[in-house]
């Protein structure tokens, strides 16, 4: 399987009420996936760069500094599965010499990615399976289209 680096392209809500966040490859092919409001506003205050953070730590830079302080980094993450319309996530994390891998949702591995500056990708079977009919998530009424980004909230 072969590693596509991706972006964070929009993350917002659906007509449906729904949190979406919308990953786009070099092709601009869109990898849109539902996600929960907590996890939408985490990656949202990220790309927003407000400069102000937050008083307390929140749950993702919580784990970026419990990474740091076990003298972690993390190098990438992979969004490496779809299986049933849920993707799957890995963070790719190197410590002591050697790069240990940790499932996690797709949601929290981008929140923590942006944190770090890690790479993100997604392996080119999850694209592939992503564009087909019965795997796309606006078959199921989740599409990429975002009636509104979070920032009208």
């Amino acid at each position: 399987m072969e590693e596509v680096p991706v972006k964070v392209w929009r993350v917002g809500r659906n007509s449906d009420s729904q949190y979406l966040l919308v990953l786009q490859g070099d092709s601009e092919q869109a990898l849109p996936m539902v996600i929960g409001p907590c996890e939408a506003m985490a990656i949202w205050s990220v790309l927003q760069e407000e400069g102000e953070a937050p008083r307390r730590p929140m749950t993702h830079d919580l784990l970026r500094d419990l990474i740091a302080r076990l003298g972690g980094r993390v190098v990438k993450v992979v969004i490496d599965d779809l299986w049933n319309g849920v993707y799957y996530a890995k963070l790719h994390i190197a410590v002591d010499g050697e790069v240990v891998t940790v499932d996690a949702r797709p949601s929290d591995a981008v929140a923590v990615a942006l944190r770090t500056d890690a790479p993100l990708f997604a392996t080119d079977s999850v694209l592939a399976a992503a564009s087909e009919p019965e795997t796309r998530d606006e078959d199921r009424g989740a599409g990429p289209e975002i009636e509104r980004d979070l920032g009208d909230l």
